[in-house]
């Protein structure tokens, strides 16, 4: 237990709280999945410096529980400091911020745990004598074994701050009792308290977070933090820190659904995805032939509406007329054998991943195939009432040439939320024609009325809007090239004039060459001078830091992918870093059982990055089942294990510094994780990005066939 338990935690440690602290963080910043590569890239960072000046702290036995014991402690303070971070960062309560902050916030909170955890993984080869295969396949194997319970023993059952404390309290026993003949019982008991005091802080803790807003209830669940505020008579639900909705907001609801039933007013089948609790349910059911199919990705959404919104609320979600589908949209829609009149979708704008996939074009064709041949497509996003800036036109461009490749007529009715409609026939906006329609249903409405009709739709208001939106940039937004995701980045920043507005403002308009091209020039002029240099140590630990940067740069990739074809990454990436961490066990395991280790592995090993990455994307192209990114993970990690493995010891045995692998290997990760979130993937998309890095690669390649043979 004193050899096989320290480098098992280690990993076990290390990937729980990997898990939990992108949960969290997603929690507090809308799901972006931006925002978990950043987390990512500040995590690998700091476990990479701290591998690699671990040999200047002189190694003794006490050093390992001890530093073990202030990771399990540290890691809830820096927790804490997410969810009060808003207050640093002078935020209210749900609202979006830029990436820099975000960046800032990740690399401050975690230098606490991943660098202590990187000096843990020397520490733990000294500890086992230098034996650093066994220490990286024993921490591979507590990685894996921790996505296993994480997922299907803590999450499902308990919250992030729940988990956190059972994980430390558990950790903090096993190794004092593991490694300490004599277990220091007064450190061990003060941090079971502070654990223990950490879990019953969790809901207090959330209650001074949404101040001055009153929290009336929380709820974690398998697709994210769910949340209800009160404010006088209104009720907010909040998912992710997003608002799904708030009750009652009238001017909301019928904006939402009236200008596209009321094309077409007598039809009955309609497809609700999304925002029904919130008021616009209630709208549909004006209309006395329409029948609704509600669906909703997660069904403790629903039934904190019924305990929430009161009885009206709860008598339109019991409505004969309304059936409730607790499924995504999207897939609800794949799968669905019937044709609709309508289909409203009532989501938040496109500010991840997970939402964009709602606006994409194969979305759109999708909506198209499953409406009738009068049918109607209407979706709503923020705006602007009277002017539109720059950054707002190409964010807007972007959705409307997307809507317009797909359908023959699309419509945008003007205001400070644009809602748009589009059809395979004739649509009508016409102020008049809208307002004899109301009469003759004699609708009871607030706010869409013939009064507010004539102004809202004014001729002039209308036109500007459209020439607008057709003198914009003209680009598609596609699953794989979230390019409206983008271009809400740089609006939502713009209206901060911060640091990422002009950054990602100056990238929206720079040609790839500066992006991709240049870069990969770099990479090269790199690769020749250190042939020439000649240097063995060149050759064994450069395919180190390509792997760092390929494995994590193909994990962000397929994480993205999975969230834009299935939307449901918040439940699943738990068990998606488990397939990397059991690929990363078995390929370490496999190749520390090579008796004489050569170039020749290493070779075999890099070209094995090359198919996979052909491989890859080869299939995102035809829309593979979800199990095929599980795969990819796997196999993706099996390479780097096996690379690292092999390249550590041809390395050895020419030098003993322990810790310099494994650092290259976390420092080329955070490089792939910062760029790949933050530019590449919205700004180029995931195929030519794949592209890039088979070009890298294959770079790498010939730089190891090349080499000297006396190197």
């Amino acid at each position: 237990m004193t050899n096989f338990f320290p480098p098992f935690l280690l990993g076990f440690l290390a990937t729980s709280f990997q898990i939990l602290l992108l949960r969290e963080f997603s929690a507090h910043f809308y799901g972006n999945e931006m925002t978990l590569g950043i987390v990512l890239a500040s995590w690998l960072l700091w476990g990479g410096l701290g591998s690699l000046m671990a040999p200047n702290f002189k190694f003794k036995a006490k050093h390992l529980s001890l530093t073990y014991g202030l990771v399990i402690v540290l890691f809830p303070v820096a927790l804490m400091g997410v969810r009060f971070s808003r207050f640093v960062l002078r935020l209210l309560p749900g609202e979006l911020t830029g990436m820099t902050s975000i960046l800032g916030l990740s690399l401050g909170l975690c230098f606490l745990v991943s660098f202590p955890l990187g000096l843990l993984f020397v520490f733990n080869v000294s500890h086992m004598g230098g034996r650093l295969a066994q220490v990286y396949i024993l921490e591979s194997l507590g990685a894996a074994t921790a996505g296993f319970i994480v997922h299907w023993l803590l999450l499902p059952f308990f919250s992030t701050w729940m988990a956190v404390s059972m994980i430390g309290a558990v950790g903090a026993l096993f190794i004092f009792f593991a490694i300490t003949k004599k277990p220091p019982w007064l450190f061990l008991g003060l941090i079971l308290v502070f654990l223990i005091g950490f879990a019953l802080f969790d809901f207090p803790s959330q209650k001074i977070y949404w101040r001055p807003f009153d929290l009336i209830a929380a709820k974690d669940t398998r697709y994210g933090k769910l949340q209800v505020t009160q404010t006088q008579e209104q009720i907010s639900l909040y998912s992710n820190s997003f608002q799904a909705y708030s009750y009652p907001n009238p001017a909301a609801s019928e904006e939402s659904v009236h200008f596209a039933l009321l094309q077409n007013p007598g039809a009955d089948s309609t497809l609700l995805i999304g925002g029904g609790a919130g008021g616009s349910l209630k709208e549909l059911l004006k209309y006395p032939r329409v029948k609704v199919d509600y669906v909703e990705l997660d069904p403790e959404m629903i039934r904190l509406s019924r305990r929430f919104l009161g009885p009206e609320g709860r008598n339109t979600l019991n409505d004969e007329r309304v059936h409730l589908f607790f499924q995504d949209g999207r897939t609800f829609l794949q799968k669905s054998p019937r044709k609709y009149a309508f289909i409203i979708l009532i989501l938040p704008e496109p500010a991840t991943a997970q939402i964009n996939r709602f606006y994409t074009r194969e979305f759109f064709c999708l909506a198209k195939e499953k409406l009738d041949a009068s049918g109607i497509f209407s979706f709503t996003v923020p705006s602007a009432e009277n002017y539109i800036s720059p950054a707002l036109q190409q964010f807007l461009s972007s959705l409307y040439f997307t809507l317009a490749s797909v359908f023959r007529e699309v419509k945008v009715v003007p205001g400070d939320r644009n809602i748009f409609l589009a059809s395979s026939r004739p649509l009508s906006i016409n102020a008049d024609q809208l307002g004899q329609k109301i009469e003759s249903y004699h609708l009871k409405n607030t706010y869409i009325t013939p009064s507010f009709l004539a102004s809202r739709l004014h001729p002039l208001r209308v036109t500007y809007l459209e020439s607008m939106l057709t003198s914009g940039k003209h680009r598609i937004n596609r699953d794989l090239v979230p390019v409206s995701f983008f271009f809400h980045s740089i609006l939502w920043s713009a209206q901060f004039k911060s640091v990422d507005s002009k950054i990602l403002g100056s990238l929206s308009g720079v040609s790839f060459f500066w992006v991709l091209d240049f870069p990969l020039f770099l990479f090269v002029l790199l690769l020749l001078v250190l042939f020439l240099r000649k240097k063995k140590a060149s050759f064994f630990l450069t395919p180190v830091v390509v792997m760092g940067l390929t494995t994590i740069a193909a994990e962000i990739i397929l994480l993205v992918w999975f969230q834009a074809v299935y939307g449901y990454l918040y439940g699943r990436i738990a068990m998606l870093l488990t397939s990397f961490m059991l690929g990363l066990f078995l390929g370490s395991l496999a190749s520390s059982r090579i008796q004489s280790p050569s170039f020749g592995h290493l070779v075999i090993a890099q070209s094995g990055f090359l198919v996979l990455l052909a491989l890859l994307q080869l299939a995102l192209k035809v829309n593979p089942p979800e199990v095929l990114a599980f795969l990819y993970l796997a196999f993706f990690g099996l390479l780097g294990g096996a690379l690292f493995i092999i390249s550590n010891r041809l390395y050895l045995q020419e030098k003993s510094n322990y810790g310099i692998g494994y650092g290259l290997d976390l420092a080329g990760s955070f490089l792939g994780a910062l760029v790949t979130s933050s530019v590449l993937i919205p700004l180029v998309g995931l195929p030519l990005l794949l592209r890039y890095l088979f070009l890298m690669n294959s770079f790498c390649l010939i730089f190891l066939l090349l080499r000297p043979r006396n190197s």
